[in-house]
């Protein structure tokens, strides 16, 4: 099923748009090759609607890391240090 195009939606139908959004969890992780990301960089700067979306996905990110961090209790890493002298002591 075909979607319509938002008509609140700038970049709806552009396809330099589609393509960078596409790629812009690769441009995020560092996996696209230094000619993709020179184009998307390109973009991001020349599209504000795009750039945006960048912006909000890299807030987005950086908000998941810092409030998922979840520590390990000083009792299981104690016993993991522990299990691991034993076994390196044979």
């Amino acid at each position: 099923m075909m979607q319509t195009p938002d008509p609140d939606d700038p970049c709806a139908g552009n396809p330099d748009c589609q393509q960078a959004l596409a790629e812009i969890y690769g441009y995020l992780d560092g996996e696209l090759t230094v000619e993709r990301r020179t184009i998307i960089r390109t973009h991001l700067d020349l599209c504000s609607p795009c750039g945006d979306r960048y912006t909000f996905e890299t807030e987005l990110r950086q908000v998941v890391s810092m409030r998922c961090q979840e520590s390990v209790p000083d009792a299981l890493k104690n016993r993991i240090a522990e299990a691991i002298r034993q076994e390196m002591q044979g």
